[in-house]
């Protein structure tokens, strides 16, 4: 599993650290990443990012990226679960993931960071005063891009009851997601809490339901 941007060089490095790429499946054992959530959530990721590529507007080749941002996104997990999204940015940025190009590595390290709390304008604009400000502007919009995707995967599986993306309804500025399995009100509720970076980047809504139990 790799994915290639074209380019081997780094525009942009956080200086405090000096990283050392491992294998994913390297971190994976290191890091005792949770195996079943993390390919639930790269599997609900790359469902959404083939059914919203006409409002997402991420190259196909993106696709890789955005499923080894969700694979890992909860690396933080076993070190320091209740700040988890720091826990993970910080082992991220020292062991990127080597099947990503060095160029890529801010895209994983900072989605692992964005994919917990809640985002709005006021948290966006803090980000811009931190290092993610630093980075350049392409790279903060790929990023923003692909954890809008990784935080409405990853509540998709929040009951951890295997709920799947349904019947998909497209309206003119809306898009409704019926949600099917026994966790289906849980993550719909969830999911619907965690489209708000989503709402801040396009225009196009996007609604999550309950299917009807049959």
């Amino acid at each position: 599993m790799s994915v290639t941007d074209g380019s081997s060089k780094s525009g942009y490095s956080e200086k405090a650290f000096s990283s050392e790429p491992l294998r994913l499946e390297d971190l994976f054992h290191v890091y005792g990443i949770e195996r079943s959530h993390a390919d639930n959530v790269a599997r609900n990721a790359l469902e959404l990012f083939d059914i919203l590529s006409s409002v997402h507007g991420l190259r196909p080749e993106m696709r890789k990226l955005v499923e080894i941002a969700a694979l890992v996104h909860d690396i933080g997990a076993a070190k320091d679960f209740e700040n988890h999204h720091k826990a993970g940015r910080l082992i991220l940025l020292q062991h990127p993931p080597s099947e990503v190009p060095e160029r890529l590595w801010p895209v994983i390290y900072w989605t692992a960071f964005l994919h917990k709390k809640r985002i709005g304008n006021e948290k966006l604009e803090k980000l811009k005063g931190k290092e993610f400000g630093k980075m350049p502007e392409d790279l903060q919009q790929l990023t923003l891009r692909v954890a809008a995707l990784v935080r409405l995967a990853d509540a998709l599986d929040y009951s951890r009851m295997e709920s799947r993306l349904g019947k998909v309804t497209f309206g003119k500025r809306s898009i409704r997601f019926k949600i099917e399995g026994q966790g289906a009100v849980i993550d719909a509720d969830r999911i619907e809490k965690k489209g708000d970076l989503w709402h801040l980047l396009y225009d196009t809504r996007l609604e999550f339901k309950p299917a009807p139990k049959r």
